[in-house]
């Protein structure tokens, strides 16, 4: 996953599952017996359909095991594989050939990409005093086969740079703090180098463009980020490789700062805007589709430490002390540091793997289950814990094949490619085959890194929530109890999608209900040389991690396949929406905005939800089929109110108003608005309220 959408899918679901609100919806209780209702599923009209289908679950699951995860895992991330390279194409050729060996109709859909990644990386302390800065990870002098292997880490937008210039800290480099900066009297010349820590970015949209023009304005030729140990380090738990936290010497790859506002854009490759890249197609030069003029560069706690120890002049303002124990300093000119990097730039082909295994009785409807496969370095976890699951579950359902099994529905399993690039795979499908996928896929899976640790939590559409639980119900989790049963009032398990990887596609730019659901407790190792096969023992030890995730999505896909109709529930959508609203209300950005009319009729469609939800509940019950199909129908238009053909008012690949990572995303970008302000987000409220209003209908 990226860093800054990673985060951003942290953020939002953090939002839903500790800061609810007066709506708040009560966790479904867990029993002993997950099993109490053997002939009852949610979109299954009861009868024998139902307990057969529970047999064939008793048999899938017993499939999946550490041996088989390992083993998987081990031939996908041992080596680096960044999107396009011949690493990346020998996992493609591993991941095809394992599906066809699996049962499944298994090709290469290739797209064409523009790559950017380091040639050069080179940093050195020139005064006060001369010292090379060794910018592996690892311990320097100590460093492992897989630092080595794996090379600096780097920022994929980085311009090209040799110079020497002054170093000065900005804190989280934020607009905020380049204003403090300003106003402390200190002098930057042009030519310097900026070194901050992450956290400054925010809601605003156009906050990241602000930041750029302070780096040009002050002329700034390099950049230089790290982490913060108080964000990711010692002051939280154990550190690598003991535990989950970053230790003195890791460090990430990112994508790093540049022009524009990028939830503006269109989504995929800059260098095709708007265009599946499909091969053969003419690209934009990456300079002039990127224009980035400034070096930039990812480093450790432990070389950001001896940078920020060179500085002299003013002491840092409140609030701006990092972790490290020592005074620091905003610079004065005096330390100056040796920066090179020197980066790539080159059209790559970039390989999707489709498998399909046709469906029985509807084979025009497909289950995709997906998870991207290139890595920003080993990527044992992120993703090759996802591919893992992928193959486990393909592998599993080769052996119900055997046995006489056949889904309703097609089921798809796809691994995307170019995903460190910018979710890129998805994206170029979307782009390519966006009508037939929406029109065709029912539900969309996502499995990308599921083994951080504890807890487990599922990012689910709320229409899904009520299918995840009974799901959560059956599967057990790595403590041998079902899933469900860590479910708490304090920190609910299921709540609504963020960011941070390729389910954004399918959810926001095609409508489709779709989820991503893991193992999701602090990684550290997140893009670092660490996240590699030994690097597994510290996040899943005995892999028991990848075999309840495995368990989970092969279930899941085999349920949404052989359900007579989509299996949503709308009473969590109204609750969901009505939390939004009660946490909008606090929030800095929407002051002065009035969400009372906004919130009466999610009241009235709570109300509608609920009776409607027992009519679902109670078709299923009594195995009432026709009452089953004319109820889904209005299910399905209900959820689908809140999809803009059009896209939304800023974005048009992007197509829902109730979410898009964040909560009501028109709002949120109208509020931002310095012209005429009150009219965008009043029209902004008001095509959230009509479509509240005709979910309510569809259901009447």
């Amino acid at each position: 996953m990226s860093r800054l959408i990673a985060s951003l899918l942290f953020i939002a679901l953090s939002v839903t599952l500790v800061g609810r609100g007066g709506a708040q919806s009560p966790p479904q209780p867990w029993t002993p017996d997950a099993r109490s209702n053997v002939d009852s599923l949610i979109g299954w009209p009861s009868g024998q359909r139902v307990v057969n289908e529970r047999r064939w679950e008793d048999q899938f699951i017993t499939s999946p095991s550490a041996a088989q995860a390992l083993a998987i895992d081990t031939q996908l991330s041992s080596v680096p594989h960044r999107a396009g390279s011949p690493a990346d194409y020998k996992t493609a050729v591993f991941f095809r050939d394992r599906l066809k060996a699996d049962g499944f109709d298994a090709r290469f859909e290739e797209f064409e990409v523009t790559f950017t990644g380091p040639v050069d990386q080179r940093l050195e302390l020139v005064s006060p005093t001369a010292l090379p800065l060794d910018l592996l990870e690892g311990q320097p002098g100590n460093h492992s086969d897989w630092e080595k292997l794996a090379g600096p880490a780097f920022e994929e937008n980085s311009g090209d740079g040799d110079f020497t210039g002054p170093i000065f800290y900005l804190n989280t480099g934020s607009e905020e703090d380049w204003k403090t900066f300003d106003a402390s009297g200190v002098t930057m010349p042009p030519g310097s180098i900026v070194v901050y820590h992450g956290g400054g970015f925010g809601r605003d949209p156009h906050s990241g463009q602000r930041v750029w023009d302070q780096l040009m304005k002050h002329k700034v030729a390099g950049v230089i980020q790290y982490y913060d140990p108080r964000d990711d380090g010692v002051y939280h738990g154990d550190v690598w490789p003991k535990g989950n936290w970053k230790n003195p010497y890791m460090t990430e790859r990112v994508g790093g700062p540049s022009p524009g506002v990028g939830s503006m854009r269109p989504p995929g490759d800059p260098t095709l805007p708007g265009e599946a890249p499909l091969p053969g197609k003419h690209h934009l030069a990456w300079t002039d589709a990127v224009p980035v003029p400034i070096a930039e560069m990812d480093v450790t706690q432990n070389v950001a430490r001896q940078l920020l120890a060179s500085l002299s002049g003013p002491t840092v303002p409140d609030g701006w002390h990092d972790g490290f124990e020592m005074v620091e300093h905003v610079g004065d000119g005096h330390a100056t540091a040796h920066m090179v990097v020197k980066m790539e730039r080159k059209v790559v082909k970039i390989w999707n793997v489709i498998g399909t295994y046709r469906g029985a009785t509807k084979p025009d409807e497909t289950v995709i289950v997906g998870s991207h496969r290139d890595a920003m370095a080993f990527g044992a976890i992120d993703p090759g814990s996802g591919s893992t699951v992928l193959l486990q579950v393909a592998d599993g359902f080769k052996k119900l094949f055997d046995a006489g099994w056949r889904p309703d529905r097609t089921i798809s399993i796809n691994s995307w490619d170019g995903h460190e690039l910018g979710l890129w795979g998805s994206i170029s499908e979307a782009y390519k085959e966006g009508p037939a996928l929406r029109a065709h896929t029912v539900q969309y899976i996502n499995t990308d890194q599921l083994t951080n640790g504890p807890p487990f939590r599922a990012s689910m559409s709320p229409e899904l929530w009520a299918f995840g639980r009974e799901i959560a119900a059956y599967v057990k989790g790595i403590d041998g109890r079902p899933l469900l049963a860590g479910d708490n009032a304090r920190r609910q398990m299921f709540g609504a999608p963020g960011g941070g990887s390729d389910h954004v596609t399918f959810i926001y730019w095609l409508g489709v209900p779709g989820s991503s659901v893991g193992y999701y407790g602090h990684f550290g190792a997140h893009h670092s040389a660490e996240d590699n096969i030994d690097g597994l023992r510290t996040y899943d030890p005995g892999l028991l991690q990848a075999i309840s995730m495995a368990q989970y999505t092969g279930v899941q896909a085999m349920r949404a396949a052989g359900a007579e109709h989509m299996t949503l529930r709308l009473t969590d959508v109204a609750m969901q929406l009505l939390n939004d609203v009660e946490t909008a209300k606090k929030a800095p950005q929407y002051a002065g905005i009035d969400f009372a009319p906004l919130q009466t009729r999610l009241l009235a469609y709570r109300t509608a939800a609920l009776a409607f939800d027992a009519n679902l509940l109670a078709a299923e019950r009594t195995g009432n089929v026709a009452v089953l199909d004319n109820l889904s129908a209005k299910a399905m238009r209900a959820r689908d109110v809140f999809w803009m053909p059009d896209g939304l008012s800023y974005n048009k690949y992007w197509h829902t108003i109730d979410r898009y990572q964040a909560t009501f995303p028109e709002v949120n970008f109208a509020s931002y608005e310095t012209q005429d302000r009150d009219a965008k987000v009043k029209t902004a409220l008001g095509r959230l309220t009509d479509a509240v209003d005709r979910a309510i209908e569809d259901i009447r």
